[in-house]
């Protein structure tokens, strides 16, 4: 009896050993609409019109200032006065147009100042 118990057993464990676990998803293959892979790093520049992986190819990196363990890459396109910021904090990449000392988005709420010391984030102060 003992003998067909441990039989029992023993075949039991050793099927369960041959079943296959399903398979774990491969890094790389989730793709955004433009293509890119976000799972390894990539998204969508519009200045450079390909998927990049803004903290390899930044011209600037800054704290941020929302959230100072993450950073805020930004891609310059210096021949288009353009500057394009890459923020955990922005729903998508925020395109800043070149003005006087820097580059500020469209709708103000943004300035990529040059100063003595570096670049800076601003927003506008309120009254």
């Amino acid at each position: 009896m003992k003998k067909r118990i441990t039989l029992s057993l023993l075949s039991t464990a050793l099927l369960m050993g041959c079943i296959s676990p399903s398979p774990m998803p491969l890094v790389g293959t989730d793709r955004d609409e433009k293509g890119c892979i976000p799972s390894a790093g990539y998204t969508w520049s519009e200045l450079k019109q390909q998927c990049v992986q803004p903290f390899e190819i930044a011209d600037i990196r800054l704290t941020d200032p929302e959230n100072p363990p993450l950073a805020v890459y930004v891609i310059l396109a210096e021949e288009q006065g353009k500057a394009e910021v890459f923020s955990a904090n922005l729903p998508k990449n925020l395109i800043l147009e070149a003005v006087k000392g820097g580059y500020a988005a469209k709708d103000k709420n943004l300035y990529l100042i040059k100063t003595q010391t570096g670049w800076e984030l601003r927003k506008p102060t309120r009254s």
